[in-house]
């Protein structure tokens, strides 16, 4: 997402992040790499467990899962991740910004 963050923001899309760490280490991480958007920290896993984010201990922690939300607060689009590894390209994320109203 960061490499594509400028057509995000093209897209008046705000990205955020919430990650299953502390806050300092989530704060060291996000001014570590330079990252132009918002990270979350959810150490206790209540943001997780709210919004259904699975926890698998034999694929090494909490799944992915992403969101889109429409200005109205509406769920546009949903996807939980099965592996690590299953997150949906930029490309089909901002496909699906594009036909939001």
């Amino acid at each position: 997402m960061k490499r594509d963050f400028d057509e995000f923001r093209a897209r008046k899309a705000a990205i955020v992040v919430v990650v299953p760490h502390s806050a300092k280490k989530t704060e060291e991480y996000w001014a570590s790499e330079g990252l132009p958007y918002i990270g979350v920290p959810d150490e206790d896993g209540k943001l997780a467990n709210l919004y259904g984010q699975e926890w698998k201990l034999l694929k090494l922690g909490r799944m992915p899962a992403l969101f889109v939300i429409n200005r109205d607060g509406s769920l546009a689009f949903a996807q939980y991740g099965q592996s690590m590894s299953d997150i949906p390209r930029n490309r089909s994320i901002l496909k699906i910004l594009e036909g939001l109203k």
